[in-house]
């Protein structure tokens, strides 16, 4: 099976299953409500509650948020910092667990009545296993920092003489490229390595992680071409959402609530490419 197919087969196992996708939708709307309740707690408790706040948050007005975080919001700074870490944790343990439950429920086809015990018994079937992978998955991460340190390292050193803002512009670009590149190529690994522990029902993580990296360095041009051919449908639906978000000025209710269901809209269809990925790459292993 090619890798379009592979991506049609994703697609169609995504779609076939709506109650899933929007159990994804469910949560990522809890964790970003949970995310904007705190940040503006901690925003609005260091500027009151006063007209001026009140006409700022109105009119959305992010100079002045910028202007007060630079000038003297540092202490709101540092707490901010704080609280986004927690919330990067907090988010880092749901993903770990939707991860299980979306794996678990492609493998054993889990529909139906049957597909919220499915859901959640995998999510916890595979939670140690996969918290593991992630811990093991740092050795992949501080290998890639090494890998655009050096790369950045020869790039500068050629070039440290360069007084063209044209060279310095494209060159800054084909870094933040190759960034890019390694950040979404581990990410895909670790796809691969989910799949093959919960395909196989493996304890063996850190072998799996090994194969999955082997696996990636044997195929790289399919397993690429799969992961990327995903990535445009993916910025596919947003400019979708950008469009269709734009032709609405919000200027009254009901605009306002059309362009907040647009927004989840757009969010549920990120948990649906989330299934797609897995069900697609799952395919090109034979595990799914």
């Amino acid at each position: 099976m090619n890798v379009v197919q592979c991506a049609a087969k994703g697609i169609r196992e995504s779609t076939a299953r709506p109650k899933m996708v929007v159990l994804l939708w469910a949560f990522n709307f809890m964790v970003a409500g949970l995310i904007f309740l705190v940040f503006f707690r901690a925003f609005g408790g260091a500027v009151g509650t006063s007209a001026l706040v009140k006409e700022m948050a109105q009119k959305a007005d992010m100079n002045v948020v910028v202007e007060f975080l630079t000038a003297g919001g540092g202490g709101v700074v540092s707490e901010l910092l704080v609280i986004g870490l927690g919330l990067s944790v907090l988010y880092l343990f749901v993903s770990v667990f939707l991860y299980g439950g979306i794996l678990q429920t492609l493998i054993q086809k889990g529909g139906g009545w049957r597909f919220a015990e499915t859901f959640f018994a995998g999510g916890g079937r595979f939670y140690g296993r996969f918290f593991r992978l992630e811990i093991y998955s740092l050795g992949l991460w501080f290998a890639a920092g090494l890998i655009f340190v050096l790369i950045n390292s020869v790039i500068n050193f050629n070039y440290r003489d360069s007084a063209d803002e044209q060279t310095t512009f494209v060159l800054t670009i084909i870094k933040i490229l190759f960034a890019l590149f390694l950040i979404f190529l581990i990410k895909m690994i670790m796809d691969y390595a989910r799949i093959l522990i919960a395909g196989r029902d493996s304890r063996e993580v850190l072998r799996s992680l090994l194969e999955a990296v082997r696996f990636v360095l044997k195929k790289p041009g399919t397993t690429l071409a799969l992961y990327y051919l995903l990535g445009l449908v993916g910025w596919a639906s947003f400019l979708i959402y950008k469009v269709l978000d734009s032709a609405f000025a919000q200027t009254s209710p009901a605009t306002i609530v059309i362009g907040f269901l647009l927004a989840q809209v757009f969010i549920a269809s990120r948990g649906w490419l989330k299934v797609a990925y897995q069900a697609a790459q799952g395919r090109i292993i034979g595990l799914i």
